[in-house]
């Protein structure tokens, strides 16, 4: 909270990435220390920082059986958790006298950037090049994301996304526009989202399980939300544990069974033999990855509501994530998905998911609109029927196959 405040009590001097835990960097140690103390009120602040959990357990443990050798003898420290990164006294002193890192330039040209700019009334070619002259960047590095605009530039007009307008026809207007099959609000937001366009044209559009592989496609384009993956896994190995020593198989063994399990991956052949296919034939992917889940997926076969679904994998310190992750897919299934490869089937689908969103938070889909339509105005709230909380009722003759 950017508020100061008399004390600043750092409970852990280590911090979540989104892929691992690390120790605080100096510059996010000072920011959060620097609230310590209120202008005016205050004439110092004070930043206090807690050991460990297990290690304060400990203390107060060894502290009760002081001066009795029976009890210290019996006394069993706890571990730390598994995974723990650990701090002490030391990791303190060392975090205020380290001076902030440098800030780094993390300027990059994506095909959301692209069309962002590209679409500007006035000549947006010329935008893109001012924005790269002026980024922060090296002059090594500002050439090299000229050339990788050139790169991303070229498959965007060759399937028609962007149009170049004749000169004889662009007058004192732009050179280029959106392509005129495409939803006003069209979006290319993630690096694989043109894999996605690629792959929707070789799906079957007729066939019963169309919706789900184009869900599938979706998700896969997207950031993997790692502890719902974990969750998933985890499940599946407790189910799997109790069919093998239900059937008698060895423990050795049973181990062996659960060490080749993953979490669902619907269509993974499919999904990874295409993408090899596009990123053979498009260089610019580079460290870019697919990461074929089913969350989404999940839901929607289950016919799924959000509180049920936190509750099926134990996500309520997680809601957010969660909620992060639906909302992304939705984005992309009305952003980026054209209406070419929408059947009633994916429109529905894609209805659902709204209201799924709109039933958990409300809000968050009002300000989905706003930024799409600034004349919004949310409807007013109707009596329409709700299978459960936080799930619209299926449109008729809905089935997930």
């Amino acid at each position: 909270i950017n508020v100061p405040i008399r004390t600043v009590l750092l409970t852990r001097l280590t911090k979540f990435g989104g892929v691992k835990t690390g120790t605080l960097s100096a510059r996010d140690f000072h920011q959060i220390s620097g609230r310590a103390g209120r202008k005016g009120f205050d004439d110092v602040g004070y930043v206090v920082a807690m050991a460990p959990e297990h290690e304060i357990d400990n203390a107060k443990q060894s502290a009760k059986a002081a001066g009795d050798p029976k009890k210290m003898k019996k006394l069993v420290k706890r571990k730390p958790p598994e995974g723990f990164v650990g701090w002490s006294a030391d990791t303190f002193k060392k975090l205020q006298g380290q001076p902030p890192e440098a800030l780094g330039s993390k300027f990059q040209v994506t095909h959301g950037m692209l069309l962002q700019v590209l679409s500007r009334p006035d000549d947006g070619c010329r935008a893109m090049q001012r924005l790269i002259t002026a980024s922060h960047e090296s002059e090594n590095a500002k050439k090299q994301h000229r050339k990788r605009a050139w790169q991303l530039f070229r498959p965007l007009v060759q399937r028609k996304i962007i149009q170049i307008i004749p000169r004889e026809h662009r007058g004192s207007g732009p050179k280029l526009r959106l392509g005129i099959d495409l939803q006003d609000d069209f979006a290319l937001n993630h690096p694989l989202s043109l894999y996605l366009i690629d792959t929707l044209a070789l799906l079957d559009r007729d066939g019963p399980l169309y919706p789900l592989e184009v869900m599938s496609l979706v998700e896969a384009i997207l950031e993997n939300p790692e502890i719902i993956l974990r969750r998933q896994l985890d499940k599946l190995k407790t189910e799997k544990m109790g069919e093998l020593k239900a059937a008698g198989v060895e423990y050795e063994e049973r181990l062996a069974e659960l060490e080749k399990l993953e979490y669902p991956k619907p269509g993974r052949d499919f999904i990874y033999n295409t993408y090899n296919a596009f990123a053979a034939s498009h260089p610019w992917v580079g460290q870019d990855n697919i990461r074929p889940k089913s969350i989404v997926r999940e839901m929607y076969e289950d016919y799924e509501s959000f509180a049920g679904y936190v509750h099926r994998y134990e996500l309520h310190r997680q809601e957010g994530v969660l909620l992060r992750h639906i909302s992304s897919v939705y984005k992309v299934l009305a952003q980026t998905v054209p209406p070419a490869f929408k059947n009633e089937a994916v429109t529905e689908m894609q209805d659902w998911l709204g209201g799924l969103l709109r039933g958990t938070d409300s809000s968050l889909m009002e300000e989905w609109e706003r930024l799409r339509d600034p004349n919004y105005r949310p409807p007013e709230p109707a009596g329409g029927s709700w299978g459960r909380a936080g799930v619209p009722t299926p449109p008729s003759g809905w089935s997930p196959c």
